[in-house]
């Protein structure tokens, strides 16, 4: 059984993040070009979200399932071979693992369309995860 106290702190720490992404909706990517400090903010915040996502999910794989991760893309493989998300999950939780790497790795090469559509179109996946996690805790 996963520490429930811990899930609860990181999507007290996911919600608060997302709020503060939801505010910055509607950016265009020639604001976001011209405001680096808006940039930072940005990338932070989505970096922030998808650690606090990805973490929550190993707790639980470690926790429940006994299985060992090498990498944040394992973490998707889990759940969907245990029947909690779909395959469109799966691939998009992939997705969000490697943009995390790219963030913290080579987040000179950021692409501002992605980030632009996170934060226009995109957080909802986030509710959509921490959905999942809190009905399989049931928190």
């Amino acid at each position: 059984m996963p520490d429930i106290e811990k899930i609860k702190k990181h999507l007290s720490a996911l919600l608060t993040d997302l709020k503060n992404l939801e505010r910055h909706k509607n950016i265009s990517k020639e604001n976001l070009a011209k405001d680096t400090d808006l940039l930072w903010i940005l990338e932070r915040g989505i970096y922030l979200s998808i650690q606090n996502l990805l973490d929550m999910m190993a707790h639980i794989a470690s926790a429940d399932f006994s299985l060992k991760w090498e990498q944040y893309s394992d973490i998707p493989d889990i759940f969907f071979n245990e029947n909690l998300i779909d395959n469109n999950q799966r691939k998009l939780l992939i997705q969000m693992a490697g943009f995390r790497n790219r963030l913290s790795h080579d987040y000179l090469g950021l692409d501002l369309d992605v980030m632009v559509d996170i934060v226009n179109n995109r957080l909802s996946d986030f509710r959509n995860f921490l959905k999942i996690i809190k009905d399989y805790c049931k928190i």
